[in-house]
């Protein structure tokens, strides 16, 4: 603003100068044509006056263009001047709008303080509370409240148990894919620890006018999460200078109440998804897979396209003519089959189907052969994927061994009632990364799987790494709609010996479950015991009913796999 006020008085004075100095110019001439004039001769005096009116055209030319030329510049410099003041006031109204929306942050920050501070009040004064919730929004206050956190459950199954921790190992319930009971922090866990750490050091040694302590002197904490309120940690710590004493630090990290962050419609009407499926024989397989996918995709979504890269000869033809068969049931032609004459590799099959698709930006999803379906799966495919911004990797949930879970049972289920989520059907399959959806932009951008990698396992894994690196943010969940079904894994022991060591692990979680094991290797144990009871089995009905009654951990087991 302060450039544009000063430019066009600018611009006006430079003109004013300029005539002034024209005008003086010509009347010095003027005169001194006259003198020469006056003392010359008539024809001298002619000629000399016609010189000096060349001589002064030319000066009135020149002194045109001078002023032409700082015409040109003033206008440059006003129109610099003036795109200048239109980009500050672009940065001054965007920094306003910056200014307002951390201004408003900080009144809502304020107005929590103040509400809590009140419920507080309320609460160590003996006030009634208005709500419930007033009560749940400031345990990390009273020292009494969390201890409350475990106080009147109705079973031991409410009982909200701590995570155990050192300064630099955690010890959890949960270990999630690490699967470890005890392990280094990494991540968001490491980065809280470490807060916990700096924060309880400085207020014990804010208190302490002695020695000062350091993370060394830890000898042991613990956290706990009540999901209404937050997170409550309990640290001790060896005391200085005093043998068998120990200080206790307190801390309470409380959890915001609700907010509606946004609320998004969604139109997939018109969404389609590749589904991509590399295979090499298992025609059995294929069987099972293409009637599956007759059910769920053809007959109830009906917006999937099928493209199957198959490698080799062997079963190519059995394959093709169940293909031809079911499609031509159904009246089906949204498929493509690619036809490969080189070995068989997952990341190459993958790859070369979401080239081959020619439509523009497809949805795709990268499917394995022994792979079954459930309702609901691709509609949540379509929602957790978008270009550019977030892909989808479901957790599967692998089935065990079909004869090992029941066989204690006359004869296994009917293989559409096999698909049953509980602890003796399967287990989520945290490691596996293979099953995922993703757009083909996407895709190609992350440059697709590693090629040079032949045979079982790891393509996925680096893909996998390269998202997670990555801008696109990687919605990672168990997905109740998709399993892996069981078969017989065979590792080739020409693999490399970290694809190897990846399929040993697979084989060996995939069989069935710690328990159903444990009763396979106890099994002749089981039988003695049965029959040393058989003929007193009549005596012992009543007491096993009254076990039966009396076993919460049975019913409520029962509860949680119905």
């Amino acid at each position: 603003m302060e450039f544009s006020h000063h430019s066009e008085p600018f611009r006006r004075m430079v003109i004013f100068i300029m005539k002034w100095r024209a005008v003086l110019m010509l009347s010095i001439c003027l005169l001194l044509v006259a003198g020469i004039y006056m003392c010359f001769p008539s024809g001298a005096g002619s000629h000399i006056l016609s010189h000096g009116r060349r001589l002064m055209t030319e000066d009135c030319e020149n002194l045109q263009q001078q002023v032409e030329y700082f015409q040109t510049i003033s206008i440059a410099s006003e129109k610099k001047y003036k795109d200048t003041v239109d980009r500050m006031r672009i940065q001054n109204s965007e920094m306003k709008r910056k200014f307002d929306v951390q201004r408003d942050i900080v009144k809502d920050l304020e107005r929590r303080n103040r509400q809590i501070v009140e419920r507080l009040s309320n609460i160590e004064s003996g006030g009634p509370r208005k709500r419930e919730n007033d009560y749940r929004l400031a345990p990390h206050i009273k020292q009494d409240v969390l201890r409350s956190l475990n106080i009147h459950q109705t079973s031991e199954f409410e009982v909200i148990p701590y995570m155990s921790f050192s300064k630099d190992r955690l010890y959890q319930l949960e270990p999630g894919m690490i699967n470890r009971p005890e392990a280094a922090p990494i991540g968001d866990k490491k980065r809280e620890l470490q807060e916990i750490l700096d924060m309880s050091l400085t207020v014990l040694n804010s208190n302490n006018n002695g020695k000062q302590y350091n993370q060394w002197d830890l000898l042991q904490g613990y956290s706990r999460i009540d999901r209404m309120t937050g997170t409550q940690y309990e640290l001790y710590f060896s005391s200085k200078g005093k043998k068998n004493n120990f200080e206790h630090v307190q801390m309470f990290r409380p959890f915001a109440p609700l907010q509606s962050v946004q609320v998004q419609s969604f139109d997939k009407k018109n969404e389609w998804i590749n589904l991509v499926v590399p295979l090499a024989g298992r025609v059995e397989t294929f069987v099972n897979f293409i009637d599956m996918f007759a059910e769920q995709c053809i007959k109830k979504d009906k917006r999937v396209f099928l493209t199957i890269v198959y490698f080799g000869e062997e079963g190519l033809e059995e394959t093709k003519s169940t293909l031809e068969k079911v499609t031509s049931q159904h009246s089906f032609t949204q498929y493509k089959f690619i036809e490969r004459p080189d070995p068989f590799s997952r990341g190459v099959g993958l790859l070369v189907g979401a080239e081959s698709w020619d439509r523009g930006n497809a949805l795709l999803f990268f499917c394995d052969v022994d792979i079954y379906l459930k309702d609901g799966f691709l509609d949540r495919c379509r929602l957790n994927a978008a270009p550019g911004s977030k892909v989808y990797y479901p957790i599967v949930f692998s089935m065990y061994n079909p004869s090992i879970v029941y066989s204690e049972m006359n004869k296994i289920p009917p293989y559409e009632e096999l698909f049953v989520i509980n602890r003796d059907s399967g287990f989520w399959r945290t490691f596996g990364f293979g099953m995922t959806c993703m757009y083909r932009s996407d895709f190609l951008f992350m440059r697709g799987f590693d090629t040079k990698i032949q045979g079982w396992g790891y393509e996925d894994v680096k893909l996998y790494r390269k998202f997670v690196k990555s801008n696109i943010d990687v919605v990672r969940s168990p997905d109740p709609g998709i399993f892996h079904i069981w078969h017989e894994k065979n590792c080739d022991p020409h693999l490399q010996p970290a694809q190897y060591n990846m399929c040993l692990a697979s084989k060996a979680l995939g069989e069935a479950s710690h328990a159903q094991l444990g009763m396979l290797a106890f099994r002749e144990l089981k039988r003695e015991n049965e029959l040393l009871h058989s003929e007193t089995k009549d005596e012992n009905v009543e007491l096993q009913n009254e076990l039966d009654d009396d076993d919460v951990w049975l019913e409520v087991n029962k509860q949680f796999d119905n």
